[in-house]
């Protein structure tokens, strides 16, 4: 569908802009992408909904090697499958939690330099059973087919939405899993397709991840039938067939013509061409059936009446995904496969290549005692022809010297990549704008220097030594949300804190990256990298699946204290998390349930006021009621925000989704943006539905040709809003990479008067990587809690 379609004047309004934020706030669209945001189909619901064991028992799969017979021992046999101690599936059918954890410990980056040759494919005619290792080459063949086809495969993406992941959802879905089986091997085909279909439940994401993890868990389930550490191809082709005809209860309403129908085909209709003496033989018929079955895609999906991959020109992209894989297996056992033993295509993700713009300068200390001077500086400029370093360096140093701006200088020269030279300075300073504009005009970009980087040392130092002011040990409750992404670091890393995992997945790599491990140099290093247009990158997000938020929720419940879970929005049309973590909710043993409540504030990412509410009751001895009530007055009445923007953040989302703007909306080159809320306390028939307030995260307030004049225009903004008997009791602002711009800010609320209580609490901080595919660096926000005096 066009996107002059989707926003065709034609259209409902209401459902035009919440189709539009619906694809702003749900993690697993690209945010610089035009097309249509990524949409979680009901794919693997049913066998999510398989409610899991909740024994406690510490297991291990250490002990189930593999035996010299291919039939295992009675024993043994009791022990590993039917005792439940070791197998992704129990002796009850369903899935086990301890599996599931274990393999997660498992899915954390690593180095693959070199693919091990486990066994040689291209003499398939002489192979007649399938083993671990067997199994374990044949994956990782078929993921090298993949991998060298994820951009044909994300351009072909037609159905159920034009969002162009398909074959980045399946290299994610298939990456870590493959290199797993690589990385720990086993001989044993029962082990190996377990852990395979473990770690693909765990990495699955969009429609075609969590088709595949229904697949490969199918198999799991075949393979574990037959009670064997290695199977004859004809066993093997047999749990193939069968895994395939659980495919159409992958989705809830399976259509034909795509990954589903396909995959059930082709599986099933090995076992009409049975039976088999080889591998070869295995592979080439179901390549052949594979590739029938994918050329007729075009003919058998149709929607509405309409056979839309037809009038598109294309085949399924999942499908054509499944058929990669198996085309990649028959190639290799062929030898016609030339990347098959390529480890470049597990490659970890990495933000930038370090060079002069990134290496860091030796020999500078980064503490902090009693120093006049707050932010930790540092600028790589790339000088422009006939400037000398040195003179650029001299600058600095005598501004230091005369003005006062700053000490603990540190500089570097070095040739540049790029040609010229290159100058690195490094400076503490009460002012890093005046650093940064006495550096420009040596600069060779007239706009940007190559590098900024701003740190606040008072709160580094803070969190490395003054610790949490805040005692939660003797809290009644635990808290999950987005803590970790947007708390102040003073007040992350408290064992009460659960934070859900948000997945970033560059472009370059393909390979998902848990924000929650991403440090703050990286988060830096990958702000600056999106400063410039020659080493910007895509960025897209994932939601975690419901499995990985039922971990979650497990280990938070572990603690025997009831959880308070914060969601943005359980509505499935605006947020992927609360969906996800409903499902996952919904996985759990009825006594589970009951020790959950869930807390919907509807403020998009501004979760940390509501947080930190709950957070301030938990220390004062209350329960999770009076907890949940203190929160929702907060969200109802209290709550306000503004929000500082680049235009070249507001120009990605307007040319992304226009509907998020009125009509005819413009923003001027090198211009800010102030999006924002009424700053008061809103009354009984002005508290606002989930929706309302999630359609407010846009509404533009101001626009200004700085940050400073954006600033002073929010400033009056504030003082025209709040009313005579109102004031600010708190002030979080979270800053995209330059936090010397929020105490800025605050400065100037207070040089202007703003009515604020004498013990207003005011917290500057950068949000870090989650800013990374969300905002531009310089943009930043404020929350504000306003009360009667």
């Amino acid at each position: 569908m066009a996107e002059e379609d989707v926003y065709s004047d034609s259209g409902d309004d209401e459902e035009r802009l919440q189709e539009a934020i619906s694809t702003l706030m749900t993690p697993g669209s690209s945010f610089v992408d035009a097309g249509r945001g990524r949409r979680l189909s009901q794919a693997s619901i049913k066998f999510f909904q398989i409610e899991t064991s909740t024994s406690t028992r510490n297991l291990s799969i250490a002990s189930a090697t593999s035996t010299a017979s291919t039939e295992i021992s009675t024993r043994n046999l009791v022990a590993f499958l039917d005792g439940c101690d070791h197998g992704l599936i129990g002796s009850d059918g369903k899935i086990r939690d301890e599996y599931i954890l274990q393999r997660q410990s498992v899915n954390r980056p690593a180095t693959l330099n070199k693919i091990p040759l486990l066994c040689d494919l291209t003499t398939s005619a002489e192979i007649t059973e399938v083993d671990g290792w067997v199994f374990t080459m044949l994956m990782v063949s078929g993921f090298a087919k993949i991998s060298s086809k994820v951009n044909e495969l994300n351009i072909i993406n037609v159905f159920p939405i034009a969002d162009g992941d398909t074959g980045a959802n399946m290299k994610v879905c298939l990456k870590l899993p493959v290199r797993n089986l690589l990385l720990d091997t086993s001989d044993n085909i029962l082990i190996a397709v377990s852990n395979l279909a473990a770690d693909v439940l765990l990495n699955g994401q969009g429609n075609s991840g969590t088709i595949l993890s229904h697949f490969f868990v199918s198999l799991a389930e075949e393979v574990r039938s037959l009670r064997k550490a290695r199977l004859t191809v004809d066993e093997f082709a047999t749990c193939l067939a069968s895994a395939g005809t659980k495919m159409d209860a992958a989705v809830s309403d399976p259509v034909e013509g795509t990954l589903v129908s396909v995959c059930r085909d082709a599986c099933r209709g090995l076992e009409e061409r049975g039976p088999y003496s080889s591998l070869e033989a295995v592979l080439a018929n179901w390549n052949e059936i594979a590739q029938r079955e994918l050329r007729m895609t075009p003919d058998r999906l149709v929607v509405d009446g309409v056979k839309v991959l037809e009038m598109a020109g294309v085949v399924d992209s999942g499908a054509q995904g499944f058929v990669y894989l198996v085309e990649g297996m028959f190639l290799a056992s062929i030898g016609e496969l030339p990347n098959a033993m390529d480890a470049n295509m597990f490659k970890s993700a990495k933000f930038m290549t370090a060079d002069e713009s990134t290496t860091s300068i030796s020999d500078v200390d980064h503490t902090v005692t009693e120093s006049k001077f707050r932010f930790c500086t540092e600028a790589a400029v790339l000088l422009k022809e006939g400037v000398d370093a040195q003179t650029a360096i001299d600058d600095i140093q005598k501004a230091a010297d005369e003005d006062g701006i700053g000490d603990s200088i540190a500089t570097v020269k070095a040739p540049s990549k790029e040609g010229g030279d290159m100058v690195k300075i490094h400076i503490h300073t009460n002012e890093p704008n005046l650093v940064f504009e006495l550096l420009q005009p040596y600069s060779r970009d007239p706009v940007k220097l190559k590098k900024e980087k701003v740190e606040d040392m008072f709160v580094m130092r803070e969190r490395m030594h003054g610790g949490s002011s805040l005692d939660l040990g003797d809290a009644k409750f635990t808290i999950m949300g987005l803590c970790s992404y947007i708390l102040p670091p003073s007040l992350d890393g408290l064992d009460e804190l659960f934070t859900l995992p948000v997945f970033f997945v560059p472009e370059t790599t393909e390979e998902p990256i848990d924000v929650r491990f991403v440090s703050d140099a990286d988060a830096c290093i990958a702000l600056n990298q999106q400063r410039h247009k020659e080493t910007a990158i895509k960025y897209t997000t994932a939601a975690p699946n419901p499995m990985q938020i039922k971990i979650e929720i497990l280990a938070a419940l572990g603690s025997g204290r009831p959880l308070l879970l914060f969601l943005m929005s359980v509505d499935k049309r605006i947020s992927a998390i609360g969906r996800n973590a409903m499902t996952a909710i919904g996985l759990l043993e009825p006594e589970q349930k009951a020790h959950i409540k869930v807390f919907v504030h509807g403020w998009g990412f501004y979760e940390a006021p509501f947080i930190m509410e709950a957070m301030k009751c938990a220390q004062e001895g209350k329960n999770i009621d009076e907890a949940y009530v203190a929160c929702k007055e907060v969200g109802d009445r209290n709550f306000s925000f503004s929000n500082f923007v680049s235009s070249t953040t507001v120009r990605k989302l307007l040319a992304w989704r226009p509907g998020l703007f009125p009509k005819g909306f413009t923003v001027e080159d090198n211009s800010f943006v102030g999006f924002g809320i009424p700053i008061t306390i809103r009354e009984d028939e002005e508290i606002l539905t989930d929706f309302q307030r999630v359609r407010m995260l846009t509404t533009v307030q101001n626009q200004a040709k700085s940050m400073l004049e954006l600033q002073d225009a929010e400033i009056a903004r504030i003082k025209k809003n709040l009313k005579p008997d109102e004031k600010i009791t708190k002030i979080l602002i979270q800053t995209v990479g330059r936090p010397d711009y929020g105490y800025q800010y605050m400065k100037k609320l207070k040089e202007a008067n703003v009515p604020m209580t004498n013990d207003a609490v005011t917290t500057v901080y950068n949000c870090g990587m989650i800013s990374v595919a969300t905002s531009n660096w310089g943009d930043m926000s404020a929350q504000y809690i306003v009360e009667k005096v």
